[in-house]
């Protein structure tokens, strides 16, 4: 996964970029509890509006992942770019268990 922060609308200041993630159980009852919200992991505004509704616990997942991420630098990410790291990671929670959502 990758996430890029940004010094201005322009330009990238620092990217964090990690190439697996053991994620807790925990993460995962969080993520699992968002699926039920997801109808179309192709909808953004759907994916959009879940990120909105569950802000806090996504940005502490966000931390927990990029581990030296700052509360500064989680605003400083735009929110286009968010989408396929919490679809990567809801893909990935997801072929964990080896089901599919109804």
């Amino acid at each position: 996964m990758k996430l890029n922060i940004y010094k201005n609308q322009k330009e990238i200041e620092k990217t964090y970029e990690i190439d697996n993630y053991d994620i807790m159980y925990g993460t995962v009852e969080d993520v699992l509890s968002m699926f039920d919200e997801i109808d179309d992991f192709k909808d953004n505004m759907q994916i959009f509006k879940v990120i909105q509704m569950n802000r806090q616990k996504l940005n502490d997942l966000l931390k927990d992942i990029f581990p030296d991420l700052t509360d500064d630098e989680l605003r400083r990410i735009k929110l286009k770019e968010l989408v396929p790291v919490f679809i990567g990671l809801f893909t990935y929670v997801q072929s964990s268990f080896g089901t599919e959502k109804n």
